[in-house]
């Protein structure tokens, strides 16, 4: 009897241990408070040889404050989803990059046309990804 209690009670762990072995997403990812701080960026078209000696000089890509009110696991991977253009130039697009921690970059020698771009990123980590919609704005001009 002893033996058969015992039996019982070791399928009964391997039972519940089986249970507790299925696929879990690790991890976590949350962005409702995702915001840039300001939310916006302006950018020369053109940079001054004699006003913007020093960013010619070193090479200074314009850049982003890192986005802020994310929180997850790490490593997050942050992307360009889309850009959305007021003058009809999306292929520009391709210029910004965008960082660890949210950075969104164009080189110091872009060629984006003067114009207003609204950028959704998209934020994703081991097990979840969230877009961010409409989140940044940059104005070349």
């Amino acid at each position: 009897m002893k033996n058969v209690t015992g039996i019982i009670i070791l399928l009964v762990f391997v039972f519940i241990s089986m249970i507790g072995c299925q696929d879990v997403t690790v991890g976590y990812l949350m962005t409702s408070n995702a915001t840039y701080t300001p939310d916006s960026m302006v950018v020369k078209a053109v940079l001054d040889p004699v006003e913007d000696e020093r960013q010619i000089k070193f090479e200074i890509p314009w850049q982003s404050a890192p986005i802020e009110g994310v929180q997850g696991t790490f490593p997050m991977v942050y992307s360009i989803k889309s850009v959305a253009s007021d003058n009809g130039h999306p292929e520009v697009a391709s210029q910004f990059t965008v960082a660890r921690k949210g950075v969104i970059e164009l080189p110091w020698n872009h060629t984006v046309p003067p114009g207003r771009y609204v950028f959704t990123l998209e934020v994703s980590n081991e097990g979840y990804t969230r877009v961010l919609d409409s989140v940044y704005t940059v104005i070349v001009k």
